[in-house]
């Protein structure tokens, strides 16, 4: 870790983290149902800005006109052999209307959702039948496949988990418009499925599905909240989503308390760096349409100022008994010391090394909308081990279902919760220089082509050679910022442009295959992504050639990302 960070002021801070005041938010939301566009939605929003400004910061409620999908109904009829109707089930945001009659035909059961088992199914004008979660991927292949509708049987015994179908992050732009599904998606109890799979096992069957759903431009409000740093323009991001399914209030009414209670800290003692706190909405419906509309909005200062986005989200869950983690190589240290003194909570297995919840780098979800601006992400939490109690990704069994209520919240955890996201704000914001160890990125890198390498049976050689460049010049530029002592000096404001250079580059380089302006897609997501597809393709000799153009370029493209980082590193010690 580096020399010149703070790690006392967050202990003062800390202490000042009132759980009256995490309650009182809590119940403010209590009883609410934020569907994004929705009145009670907006209401939030303006409690939100309120209670902000009451604390000191600055705040504004923006509105902008965002495209949304709001599932409202679905109901399948089993025809054939035998007459069954589920009108216990519910449809998916972004899946398509049916028309009025709904889609009929045969019952195709697919165990899992791959390539290769959708091509085995025939599924030409049939309707899929599986278990699991509506997510973006299976249905792209479904949906290429020809299939004319999908019913998913619930992964949990006694619930049926909201869910977006839709891989397009945000509002979509004209090139990507085409990606929204076509399919209607229809999810069914766990007792229903069996009941399904038992008559599909016994022989042919018939069904008809119908589901509503309405997908239209909406006008949304986004609170934003502004503390200004005393000594510095730079800033960090905390986020949260201000809409829910349902009440939603361990998502993310608890998550919105947090950051109001961070605000209110923060502002009674402003850092040497801002702090911005978003509020997003369509998170749920839109796919992350408020953090992406922000995102574009503010890119340039974003680029020019954004140090890092911190996003809170299932906070606070009764019965949570583990940290998950997630978090950028330069940031990777720090965030786990925080972690490891922020109390008696253990790391979950996995939570930062792979395992149940992923990655232990950050994925396509939660917000993650400022990659191409340059932005070290992070985000961590108390969680369940996913299963009966925990639900599909640890949540709780409740996560996406109308029992999200205030009794599944403790406010103890929350409190210990909130006081680990003023650690991490009070090292990023108030240390002499800031935390990030872009040394641990370029080590990132490494690892991450190597692994493409030893896949591919190939190697980057000129790759190699730029990253043991830019790992001479970081060591040269962290010895000079390993001496810095505040952050007014000279040397601070000069490492302070230097990492904010170096994330521009590096970030981009390692998540992103679109220009920077632009989003990733809501889909399966690994570092160097195009570099990685690229260097697998495995196939015709066109297909094989094709790649190996696309593999220069971006080999090209992460070379060059490399040098302009280690010109930046240079000039920085040069000018010492």
């Amino acid at each position: 870790m580096l020399d010149p960070i703070d790690r006392e002021t967050e202990t003062r801070l800390g202490d000042r983290v009132d759980p009256d005041e995490l309650e009182r938010h809590v119940d403010a939301f209590d009883g609410t149902e934020r569907i994004s566009g929705t009145d009670d939605e907006w209401e939030a929003s303006e409690y939100v800005v309120e209670t902000l400004r009451e604390y000191g910061c600055e705040a504004e409620l923006h509105e902008f006109e965002g495209y949304i999908s709001v599932p409202e109904d679905a109901r399948v009829d089993v025809t054939a052999p035998t007459r069954e109707t589920f009108d216990e089930a519910i449809t998916a945001s972004f899946g398509a209307s049916t028309p009025p009659g709904g889609v009929s035909g045969e019952v195709v059961r697919v165990d899992e959702v791959t390539e290769g088992a959708v091509t085995a199914a025939d599924l030409e004008g049939k309707i899929a039948f599986t278990t699991g979660l509506p997510t973006p991927e299976p249905i792209q292949l479904l949906e290429a496949a020809g299939a004319g509708a999908v019913i998913y049987q619930s992964v949990t015994p006694d619930q049926l988990h909201e869910m977006i179908v839709t891989p397009i992050w945000g509002t979509p732009g004209l090139d990507d418009a085409g990606g929204i599904p076509e399919l209607a998606v229809a999810q069914v109890t766990h007792d229903a499925g069996d009941w399904l799979r038992d008559r599909c096992e016994e022989g042919p069957v018939e069904a008809t599905v119908t589901t509503e759903v309405t997908t239209e431009l909406t006008t949304l409000p986004c609170p934003v909240g502004r503390i200004e740093g005393t000594e510095s323009d730079r800033y960090m991001v905390v986020g949260n989503h201000v809409d829910s399914w349902y009440e939603g209030i361990t998502d993310n009414a608890t998550a919105m308390a947090a950051t109001l209670e961070l605000a209110r800290v923060f502002a009674a003692d402003p850092p040497a760096r801002g702090l911005v706190f978003g509020f997003w909405p369509a998170h749920s419906t839109g796919r992350y349409a408020g953090s992406a509309w922000w995102a574009d909005r503010e890119w340039l200062d974003l680029r020019e100022n954004g140090v890092a986005y911190c996003h809170l989200d299932l906070n606070g869950l009764d019965g949570a008994d583990g940290l998950w983690h997630q978090e950028m190589a330069e940031l990777g240290e720090e965030h786990a010391d925080v972690l490891a003194a922020a109390g008696d909570l253990p790391l979950l297995e996995g939570g930062g090394d792979g395992g149940f919840l992923g990655s232990g780098r950050p994925a396509r979800n939660s917000d993650q909308s400022f990659w191409g601006a340059g932005l070290t992400s992070l985000l961590s939490g108390a969680r369940l081990e996913p299963g009966e109690e925990g639900g599909p990704v640890g949540g709780g069994w409740w996560w996406h279902t109308p029992e999200d209520t205030r009794d599944k919240v403790d406010v103890d955890l929350l409190a210990e919760e909130t006081r680990i996201a003023v650690a991490l704000a009070s090292r990023i914001c108030d240390s002499p220089a800031l935390p990030h160890d872009f040394r641990a990125t370029v080590a990132d890198v490494r690892e991450q082509v190597a692994g493409i390498e030893a896949e591919a049976d190939r190697e980057f050689t000129g790759v190699h050679d730029d990253l043991d460049a830019l790992a001479d010049a970081l060591a040269a530029a962290y010895s000079v910022i390993d001496d810095i002592d505040a952050v007014g000096s000279g040397t601070a404001a000069a490492a302070e442009d230097l990492q904010v250079a170096l994330g521009n580059e590096l970030v981009p380089a390692l998540y992103n295959s679109v220009r920077d302006y632009d989003q990733e897609p809501a889909l399966p997501h690994e570092p160097l992504p195009k570099l990685r597809r690229a260097a697998g393709v495995d196939g015709t000799r066109r297909e094989e050639r094709f790649a190996a153009t696309t593999l220069t370029r971006e080999v090209t493209r992460l070379r060059h990302r490399l040098r302009n980082a280690q010109e930046a590193a240079e000039a920085f010690v040069e000018r010492q």
